[in-house]
């Protein structure tokens, strides 16, 4: 679309330069050719952009299933710590939310810190998502791209 729109550009500057021969008014195509260049540059930019998101998406991934594994070693050590207390409690539940349950647990500073590096994980999953399913807008955007 933005291309189609500067070759728009470049012809009607053109037209006015050239046929109608006032240079006054060619003005007005160039800066809406400047804009547009602009623009293109700007989409250009983040089409570059989405060529590693997945890779990214797949790190924080891989980072919180590292984080699940250092608190799943936690928990059930304090779990068999524990075992007298809590015999019925099923581990089938996520580690994560077994945290929560144990105030003991969640008070321990380490493990308070993992959860925290979890969330914002999980936070930027769903914004690099999000920015991949704006791919598909910048594409058509620039050249009339989709899927």
């Amino acid at each position: 679309m933005i291309i189609v729109l500067l070759i728009i550009s470049i012809l009607i500057f053109c037209y006015i330069l050239f046929v109608v021969e006032d240079d006054d008014l060619a003005f007005i195509p160039l800066g809406g050719f400047v804009i547009k260049l602009g623009v293109l540059v700007y989409l250009l930019i983040k089409l570059i952009e989405m060529r590693v998101i997945n890779e990214k998406i797949e790190l924080y991934i891989n980072q919180n299933n590292e984080i699940e594994n250092k608190i799943a070693v936690v928990v059930k050590q304090y779990m068999e710590h524990e075992n007298k207390t809590f015999k019925d409690l099923k581990t089938d539940t996520s580690y994560i939310t077994l945290t929560t349950l144990y105030p003991e647990l969640k008070s321990d500073k380490l493990i308070e810190k993992e959860i925290d590096l979890y969330e914002a994980n999980n936070e930027k999953i769903i914004t690099l998502k999000e920015q991949k399913i704006n791919e598909r807008v910048y594409k058509w955007w620039l050249y009339f791209g989709g899927k």
